[in-house]
């Protein structure tokens, strides 16, 4: 007799044996309890548990089990027991901590775990070998206990299904469940009376129903397993399960949170809508692009190779890379495009020309624009408040009265002629003028005339650099004074006559004075000086000496050295 009690308890109770496709699994709870209120010293329990595929068998798959001790007040935390599995022999151990010393407290309990082990396949009853390893006084004796615990097949229909839960069509809808053969079953469809389900026969696993001919679901269905006892001994079941169809079919649809779809078709003609990422695909019942019939068409975009009127020789409208192409009738030919108002970035056209034909029109040349009056080839006229213009090739210009000043472009340059008359030479108004070259026959400078380079009057004079000088080729006449504040030099060829310098007046050659001559201060010749009167002299030097040719007058005194 053992020293310790030992009670059973299995979850679920009892356990279910697993079936074909279907795998039960269990855990077996053993609580060892001290059924005294003294301490017991206890060395170990062993549980030894068969496996295999009979029976008395738990599990068939030891490796599987998983042991743990889950509640302990039989020993201190220090001395919590320590536990082991050999999934080659099935041997759960329980031992203390330290054998000899440690005791198994009075009225005290704990409990050991097997769990998550799949249940072996046939029912029957289980023996659990205990072997207890206690101390009564002095003597340790090894006590044997055994334990029981029962598997059997489910009482109750499970695990109700569909065999493909998304199926093609309700043709391929097929129902599988798991249950005893002593329960009459029944298959509530969405619509109409329960249908009966014929007993099982042969060695199937499991049960299977498929809807009669004609009542395959159209769409999403939901079925509902009813089981029931015979003799009423125990309640009723009820289980339910979807089956989704992959094109479902419907009266009507109304979707208030939206409807999501990778395409829609129809029942009859076989026209689909295709949702795509950009959008819609209309296509027709071969799979090609199909044709959308509306009254209206409320769109932001309209993406198409083409647009035409429903007429077949109505006008079309063309999308190719570069814009637009408006055609009419069955061919190729370019149509015309009617509209109150056209704003757009470009056009591109061989002429544009004012409604009535007979009125002016544009034409495009390769070098620029024609604009033409009277629907023929002469040219008209541009009217326009301003114009801005990189280049203008005309014949003429004038303002827009016949009498305003006009400009023509001759080969040299321009001519600018007065309004009236025939060709009179105009006047040119501006602020600056910056030119190369002026040529004229008379030039008037109001204010100031100044010239950054120089000055050529071909034949008369020339203004030369470095030094700066005015070169005159001729005579010069001065009716009023010429002041030279600076240096004045006349020259004769390249020697020069006269010049001045330092405030003294150099004569490179003879002095002639025709009138006469006045000198305020003194008359210094270095060289020969001579006072003529026609062609005979009255006096001159010549080798230090004065010869007077005529009377000498003194008025004053008169000094002689020697």
């Amino acid at each position: 007799m053992a020293y310790l009690n030992y009670e059973i308890l299995t979850d679920p109770a009892p356990l279910q044996v697993s079936e074909a496709g279907e795998e039960s699994r269990g855990a077996v709870y053993l609580v060892v309890s001290n059924p005294t209120t003294d301490d017991a010293l206890w060395f170990s329990t062993e549980v030894r548990v068969p496996f295999g595929e009979k029976d008395g068998d738990l599990t068939p798959d030891p490796k599987a089990v998983a042991v743990r001790i889950a509640q302990n007040s039989a020993t201190d935390p220090a001395d919590e027991p320590t536990v082991s599995w050999d999934p080659t022999t099935g041997l759960l151990r329980v031992a203390a901590r330290d054998p000899g010393r440690s005791v198994f407290k009075g009225s005290g309990s704990l409990v050991l775990v097997l769990e998550g082990f799949p249940v072996s396949a046939k029912a029957g009853l289980v023996l659990l070998r205990v072997a207890e390893r206690a101390a009564n006084g002095p003597w340790v004796k090894t006590n044997p206990v055994t334990l029981s615990l029962l598997k059997r097949e489910p009482k109750v229909p499970r695990n109700f299904r569909p065999r493909a839960s998304l199926v093609a069509a309700g043709k391929d809808v097929v129902l599988q469940w798991s249950g005893p053969d002593d329960l009459t079953y029944q298959i509530q469809g969405p619509d109409g009376p329960p249908e009966p389900v014929p007993p099982r026969t042969g060695t199937a696993a499991g049960w299977q129903w498929s809807p009669k001919p004609g009542q395959e679901p159209k769409r999403d269905a939901t079925y509902t397993l009813i089981a029931t006892s015979p003799s009423r001994q125990q309640p009723g079941y009820i289980l339910t399960t979807t089956v989704h169809l992959r094109s479902p079919e419907f009266e009507g649809v109304t979707a208030t949170d939206g409807v999501h779809t990778p395409w829609v078709e129809g029942t009859t003609d076989r026209g689909r809508v295709v949702l795509t990422a950009q959008g819609a695909q209309v296509r027709n019942d071969s799979n090609a692009p199909g044709t959308v019939s509306a009254a209206t068409a409320d769109v932001d975009t309209v993406t198409a190779t083409w647009v035409r009127g429903r007429d077949g020789s109505a006008g079309w409208i063309q999308f190719p890379s570069d814009g637009i192409k408006v055609g009419h009738g069955a061919g190729n030919d370019l149509g015309t495009v009617t509209a109150e108002k056209i704003s757009v970035n470009g056009i591109n056209t061989t002429w544009v020309g004012d409604r009535d034909s007979g009125k002016g029109w544009i034409d495009f040349p390769q070098s620029g624009v024609n604009v033409r009056k009277d629907g023929q080839q002469e040219w008209g006229t541009v009217a326009a408040d301003k114009a801005d213009l990189n280049g203008v090739n005309t014949k003429w210009v004038q303002g827009r009265s016949a009498s305003d000043g006009w400009i023509e472009f001759p080969p040299a340059g321009l001519n600018v002629y007065q309004g009236a008359g025939s060709n009179q030479w105009g006047t040119v108004a501006a602020d600056k003028a910056d030119l190369n070259d002026l040529v004229t026959q008379r030039a008037q400078v109001k204010e100031r005339l100044t010239l950054h380079g120089g000055l050529t009057v071909d034949n008369v004079l020339e203004t030369l650099d470095g030094p700066p000088r005015l070169v005159v080729h001729g005579e010069s006449e001065f009716e009023k004074k010429v002041n030279a504040n600076g240096h004045l030099s006349v020259r004769n060829g390249g020697a020069w006559v006269l010049h001045t310098d330092d405030g003294r007046i150099s004569i490179n050659g003879g002095l002639r004075v025709g009138g006469e001559s006045m000198f305020v201060g003194k008359v210094n010749a270095n060289g020969h000086l001579s006072v003529r009167t026609g062609d005979a002299w009255i006096l001159h030097t010549a080798d230090d000496k004065v010869a007077i040719n005529g009377n000498l007058r003194v008025h004053g005194a008169f000094r002689a050295d020697s």
